[in-house]
Parts: C-alpha cells; structure tokens; sequence
C-alpha cells in the first residue's frame, strides 16, 4: 500500500498530464483560461511542473528503498538515537 502523501503526488501527477494534453490540443495561441498566457509559455510551465512532481515521487521511492533495504524502520531508529544518547549520559532532546 502507498503512503497517503505518494498517492496524491501520483494525483498531481495525473491531473498534470491532463491539464498539459488540454492546453496542447486548444487551437487558441493566448489562453484566456490562464490569463491569456502564451500556449507555449504555459506548456513549459506545466511541463517544469510534471518534472518537479516526478523528482518528488523519485525521490521518495528512492528513501522508500532505503529504508527497506537498511532494515530499519524509523520507530527501530529513534529507539536507537535514544539509547546511543541515554548511554552518554546526554539529553536526547533539547
């Protein structure tokens, strides 16, 4: 099951590349949907958009990995933190 957060930048992504195949397919050089932006210009920015979304959702996956792969599941790891600090006779939070 995919994390609430990953599901809705799979959303963001979705309405993206509709909102990109829209503004593709509109036989108008000026939108007025956007403030009578140029097409292009609003393709490029959507496209940036879809990019930064995808980098996200890679980045994510990526973490995801990690983490499985390390064996580690963050409550193991705070569990850690505070016995490496309790063990030096240190604050865990400050």
């Amino acid at each position: 099951m995919k994390p609430i957060k990953e599901n809705r930048m799979y959303d963001e992504l979705y309405q993206l590349e509709e909102e990109l195949k829209k503004v593709e397919s509109c036989k108008l050089e000026y939108l007025p949907e956007y403030g009578y932006s140029s097409k292009e210009e609003i393709i490029q920015l959507i496209k940036e958009d879809i990019s930064d979304v995808k980098g996200q959702i890679d980045q994510n996956l990526k973490l995801h990995i990690s983490k499985l792969s390390s064996g580690y599941t963050d409550k193991i790891l705070e569990e850690e933190r505070t016995s490496l600090c309790l063990a030096q006779g240190l604050s865990r939070y400050c």
